[in-house]
């Protein structure tokens, strides 16, 4: 069997790095620093998932868009980035089209700045779906390779166009999948699905049952995730809540290997959120009045004493030896031991010289707030918050894909 191979060059590399971040969780606040601890959770237990993405039905949609677009004639990657975004574009119309409900419609990447990309594509969002849903695509196994989609699609192209006998039989069957450039090797699964992507035939955002299950299949079969806790919720009935924290008490019965991770995550989003709370204290000690930092004062003590048998340095050491071989920052290991020591000893001065260290280090000084506090005088700070390791989003994807597999047409 012959074996096709395409050559990728550091700009596709440097470009599928970028792609990969996006399944990376992120929060607009992060002054200490943890989210590569943060993303070694997320990435175990939810991965190719990011807090990016918006609607499970773009994983199905986008492997077709792409084996149509391989279809055209190109001279450079450039046009065929062109041809996919304004392919993205109508699609965006295509599902707004099938989607009647207002509030559903938001989830679709670029709705509200639909009438403008189609004047002008420059006006599209600047995330488009295939940069949102790559990192997924790749890792369920929707698109085997792991190079930059659009010099994949240019490559297939030529080889298309140069032999085009190679080709005519998948062309004639549009439920087959593409092949590879050697003619023998899938690389875009669209699962036999087929659409009609002419900007304007409506094509609904919820899943129907085919795709629902051709999307599951896709989860629990790929190497990349079928020994994922996602792949575990999908399969079975599993009892699910919102709220992340809440979820021990309804996970009782869970294999115990899924069930030590949560737990672990679920303990380092607890010690997060102490520091957070000392965080704020530190910030309105310095920006806001003594009543104000007292309040903050007083909401640490509180959360501590209700967890204090888990603040601890030994059950630090725990959480960071089961992350560690995914977090190579010496860093971040380092100051959540250290910080935990000090929570423990109460040695709260250390704790604070670590926190506006940690906080130079993450930020930069410039941008560092505990050390240019006098610039935010009087500004309020964002409050304390839980990490839930993409958890808001995997709930709606499973309620998605369940709900398809029920419901779905």
């Amino acid at each position: 069997m012959d074996i096709g191979y395409i050559n990728f060059g550091t700009e596709e590399k440097n470009n599928l790095y970028k792609v990969i971040q996006s399944i990376r969780d992120h929060h607009a606040i992060d002054e200490l620093g943890i989210g590569r601890i943060r993303d070694a959770f997320s990435n175990k237990m939810f991965p190719g998932m990011s807090v990016l993405q918006g609607r499970a039905k773009y994983f199905v949609l986008l492997p077709s868009l792409y084996l149509e677009a391989e279809k055209c004639h190109y001279k450079t990657v450039e046009e065929v980035r062109n041809k996919v975004l304004d392919m993205e574009i109508k699609l965006t119309r295509q599902l707004l089209n099938g989607t009647p409900r207002k509030e559903d419609q938001l989830s679709i990447t670029g709705s509200s700045l639909i009438d403008k990309a189609e004047k002008d594509r420059k006006q599209y969002v600047k995330y488009d779906p295939s940069y949102i849903y790559w990192g997924g695509l790749v890792t369920y196994g929707f698109v085997r390779t792991d190079g930059s989609v659009y010099r994949l699609i240019f490559e297939r192209s030529m080889a298309r166009h140069n032999s085009p006998q190679k080709y005519r039989k998948s062309d004639e069957d549009d439920t087959a999948d593409s092949e590879d450039l050697s003619g023998t090797i899938p690389l875009f699964d669209t699962g036999g699905l087929k659409y009609v992507l002419d900007g304007k035939s409506p094509i609904s955002a919820n899943l129907n049952k085919a795709e629902s299950e051709f999307l599951k299949k896709r989860i629990e079969l790929s190497e990349n995730s079928k020994d994922s806790l996602l792949a575990y919720l999908l399969c079975n009935d599993i009892p699910l809540v919102e709220n992340y924290q809440d979820l021990e008490q309804v996970w009782n019965e869970l294999p115990e290997s899924y069930l030590y991770t949560y737990k672990l995550s679920a303990k380092f989003s607890r010690y997060i959120y102490l520091l957070r709370i000392f965080y704020n204290y530190l910030y309105d000690k310095r920006t806001a009045s003594e009543e104000v930092a007292k309040n903050q004062w007083d909401d640490f003590i509180s959360y501590y004493e209700d967890y204090k048998d888990e603040f601890t340095e030994n059950a630090m050491i725990e959480i960071l030896s089961y992350v560690n071989e995914d977090v190579n920052d010496k860093a971040v290991k380092d100051f959540c031991q250290f910080t935990a020591r000090c929570v423990e000893t109460e040695d709260y001065k250390t704790l604070e010289e670590l926190i506006v260290a940690r906080e130079k280090a993450t930020k930069g000084w410039s941008r560092a707030k505990l050390t240019n506090w006098e610039k935010y005088t009087g500004v309020p700070h964002t409050g304390a918050f839980f990490l839930d390791y993409r958890w808001s989003l995997v709930y709606k994807m499973i309620k998605e894909i369940k709900g398809g597999l029920e419901h779905g047409s």
